[in-house]
């Protein structure tokens, strides 16, 4: 400690996904408008940490868990030093009772207000801190964080092709999907935040969910027909031409790249796979992880869920799907190995989690459990 005791002041970082929270100040009449970070000076007796955590209940009346502190140290007059710390809220929602507003801040917003002069300095490597973003769980090539209402991504080769599609699908009405809204100072993809939760892919999605999510492909089948982008576009798996009888697909629909409220799903997002293909690749490939055909349900179980799958879409034989499954998942395997053979960030992920090879045993299995199956469809 370079300061005693009685002569230390803290500032609590109050970070929740990826936005700091400011307060704004109403006395002394000097520094009243003023913007700054809760906090205090600390009593004698008391730790720094536990200062923290008193000033915010105090200014705030929630809270919050100290996470570490942050580097550095600021002067401050008369011969104060103030010490940062990043926290968590973890009770109550934050009412300022000592300032007059609060306003939750993100890495490109801290310069929309006026902070106190002591707190300018520190505004850099707070930026950075923000820019981190929260890791979001879902998806499997990973990558994506969220700051505030908005999720950033990596970018690659295929980014303006999936960006001029996302386009296409927002101005043809289609929701559901993420809207894009630039880059930012890391040269990631910035799109709009879809609220929901994320269904756990080691469960069977209950039915509605199922049902929602086919209904919710056959609208985007139905508006994507009608895409036709002007020259050749650069896809990640796929070649830039669409043959006859092809659509732009998804290639990655399944629970986990759904946000999902009440049961209903209201978002659909990871597009980055997205590109040429027959309609029944997306089809199967939503048999594979909804009903689910990786894993063994019981044969009756699995017809009945491939057949609500099916039904739901429109217009799609249970059967043709089936085996559909066979193919469309190991050309999946094969791209995800060239993928990681081509040292692709998004693919090397995959390999963390055991992909392709768990996907490679469980398509083994298939293939043995598959007759029962198609026998289970024609029974019916």
């Amino acid at each position: 400690m370079t300061a005693p005791p009685d002569r230390l002041v803290v500032g609590a970082v109050i970070v929740q996904h990826a936005r700091l929270l400011a307060a704004r100040r109403v006395h002394p009449p000097a520094l009243a408008g003023r913007w700054e970070l809760p906090g205090g000076k600390v009593d004698q007796g008391e730790t720094p940490e536990a200062a923290c955590v008193r000033e915010v209940r105090e200014e705030l009346g929630c809270e919050v868990r100290v996470v570490r502190r942050l580097p550095g140290e600021q002067p401050l007059n008369p011969g104060f030093v103030l010490w940062l710390y990043e926290t968590a809220l973890v009770d109550g929602e934050p009412v300022p009772s000592e300032h007059d507003a609060i306003r939750w801040l993100g890495p490109e917003e801290l310069e929309e207000v006026p902070w106190l002069p002591a707190d300018l300095p520190l505004l850099a490597p707070l930026r950075e801190r923000l820019h981190d973003g929260e890791p979001l769980p879902g998806g499997n090539v990973g990558g994506a964080v969220r700051i505030g209402t908005t999720v950033r991504r990596p970018t690659g080769p295929w980014s303006p092709a999936v960006h001029a599609l996302l386009g296409y699908l927002d101005e043809a009405g289609l929701g559901r999907i993420p809207r894009v809204l630039g880059t930012d100072a890391r040269g990631r993809e910035v799109l709009t935040w879809l609220e929901g939760e994320v269904p756990d892919a080691e469960v069977s999605c209950p039915d509605d969910i199922l049902v929602d999510a086919m209904r919710w492909l056959a609208d985007y089948h139905g508006v994507v027909r009608g895409y036709q982008p002007a020259g050749e576009m650069r896809w990640r798996n796929h070649t830039p031409a669409i043959a006859a009888g092809e659509i732009i697909c998804h290639h990655d629909v399944a629970p986990y790249n759904l946000a999902v409220q009440e049961r209903r799903v209201v978002g659909v997002f990871d597009w980055d796979m997205a590109g040429p293909g027959q309609p029944i690749d997306d089809v199967a490939f939503a048999a594979w992880n909804f009903v689910p055909l990786w894993r063994d349900l019981g044969i009756p179980e699995a017809a009945r869920r491939l057949r609500l799958l099916c039904g739901s879409y429109g217009a799609m034989d249970p059967s043709a799907v089936a085996r559909a499954v066979l193919p469309r998942i190991a050309d999946s395997i094969d791209r995800i190995r060239a993928g990681q053979r081509a040292g692709d960030p998004g693919m090397l992920n995959l390999g963390q989690v055991g992909e392709p090879d768990r996907t490679e045993q469980s398509l083994a299995a298939l293939r043995t459990r598959l007759p029962g199956i198609q026998r289970a469809l024609s029974e019916s």
